[in-house]
This record gives C-alpha cells, structure tokens and sequence, in this order.
C-alpha cells in the first residue's frame, strides 16, 4: 500500500486535526460506560481496515462506538459490528453529536445520560471547541487518511507478531497515534523495565507533518543513543522523541515506500532490542 503525496502538509494536518477531535466521541464512550483500566486502554481504539472504521470496546456486550474516516461518520455498531445507527459529523456540532450518541446508545437500553465531553487529559484546541461544526473536508483526503491508518497498522503489527509480550496495535485518543508497545527485559516481579513502542504519529510538537517512529525506554537510566545505527532513512531525535522518526513527506517522496518504511523499522527496532 502507498501513500499519496496529492494533498498539502497543511490539508493534512488540519484534517488529522479534525478527525482527533472526532474520535473523542469513541473515547467519551468508553470513558464514561467500560470499566476502568489502569492503562486507560478503555478510552483506545483498534482500527479495522475492511471497514474503515475506529472501533471502541464493546459495552455491556451490546454495543461498541466507531467513526467511519471515508465519511466522517459517528457509528454505533452491535456486538458483530453490524451497523445500527449512523450521524455525518460535518455540519454538526460537538453538542449535537453528543446528543445523538446518548440518544443512540439509549435504544440499546443503556445509560448514557452522563456522557459529557469531558476527558482526562487535554488536546490542541479546535475550531468545535467554541460550538463551530465539523468543517469539510476533501472526500479523497479523507480516504487517504484512512489509508495511513490502514498502513500504520498492517506495520505495526508486522512488528508486533514477532514480540511475545507486544501489546494489541491501537489508536491512543491523547495524542491520536496508532502503536503497539512492546517491553522485552523484565524484572524478577515479572515487571517491564525496558521496551521499545513503535507508530504513527498526527503533526505535534516534535514534527510539523505525520511520521512513523520507534521509540526507546528504560526504567533505570537513560538510552545512550551513542551506538544507534545511522538511518538512510528516518533520523534519530533523542531529545526531543526519545527514539527515531521518519516522516511522512520522506516516505511519499520515494518510489519505493514500503522498503523504505521496512528498512526504517529494521535498523531501528533491531537496535532497540
């Protein structure tokens, strides 16, 4: 699969922009209706590639919340993602949205009179936040970004097979990237005190465009980048990222993308172990 350079960096960005404020609504849902994880892991969300579609968990085996990304639809799907109820967010507002999602939940006969969208940690601000609807945005650029999630995630979990203890490859509505964690030395407890985590990130404060990463951690002391590979591909940010970066631009400009992705991940994740 490759990835389109037909859009702008900024016709991206501020469509990302508009989908992470969009799948909040599937991380309200879980927040406020699924039992509490240390992890937050019920707030996150899996990707489904055939469909298209963000998925939340399931709620009391009933039903589970997912945003179409071709269409910029709100969904609520029953226990077999059979579709039961759909709202095209743009033109709306997040209160409308919010109103239709507890309406819709309610005739699968739960509660969802305290949903709010009220979270536990902050996102860049947007346009909704002051009541503003969801804005239009490009049909094909949409498609596109459901692409990436689709690549990221066919990557992601190439990697993660390989790892006994890889978490399961899902979208963080913090900071919307698509990951798997993956710890590999552990202590006598049995708890992890090295892993790496390799994703797909939206534009943030370290890089003003998307890009893949692997990033490194340990519990005691610091990585010491000194004796990392030199990438062809990609490049190290130990400050900023705690890991390497290869960005989305790098990767459309090539002909070959998917051996520079592979190639990007080899060096980076071999090294990490």
């Amino acid at each position: 699969m490759n990835i389109s350079s037909q859009f702008s960096m900024n016709e991206i960005n501020h469509a990302q922009s508009a989908l992470h404020h969009a799948v909040q609504f599937i991380a309200v849902a879980g927040k406020y209706l699924l039992e509490e994880q240390a992890d937050d892991s019920h707030t996150n969300m899996e990707w489904a590639k055939d469909s298209e579609c963000f998925f939340g968990g399931l709620i009391n085996n009933r039903a589970k919340v997912g945003l179409h990304v071709p269409s910029f639809s709100l969904k609520v799907f029953g226990p077999k993602n059979f579709e039961l109820a759909t709202l095209q967010l743009i033109g709306k507002t997040k209160e409308e949205g919010l109103l239709w999602l507890k309406q819709a939940l309610q005739l699968k006969q739960m509660n969802a009179e305290n949903l709010e969208m009220k979270l536990h940690y902050d996102i860049p601000d947007h346009e909704t936040d002051s009541g503003k609807p969801f804005p239009e945005i490009d049909t094909q650029l949409l498609q596109e970004l459901g692409n990436h999630r689709s690549f990221a995630d066919q990557i992601c979990n190439a990697i993660a097979k390989k790892y006994e203890h890889a978490s399961p490859v899902r979208t963080w509505p913090h900071h919307f990237d698509h990951g798997t964690y993956i710890p590999f030395k552990f202590d006598n407890d049995g708890n992890a005190t090295q892993s790496f985590s390799v994703g797909y990130a939206i534009a943030d404060s370290v890089i003003d465009e998307p890009y893949l990463y692997v990033t490194q951690w340990k519990k005691d002391g610091k990585v010491d980048y000194s004796s990392a590979p030199k990438l062809k591909f990609g490049e190290w940010l130990p400050e900023k990222l705690k890991g390497a970066a290869l960005r989305l631009s790098e990767i459309t400009r090539a002909d070959g993308q998917q051996k520079i992705v592979d190639e990007f991940l080899e060096r980076t994740s071999k090294w990490s172990t």
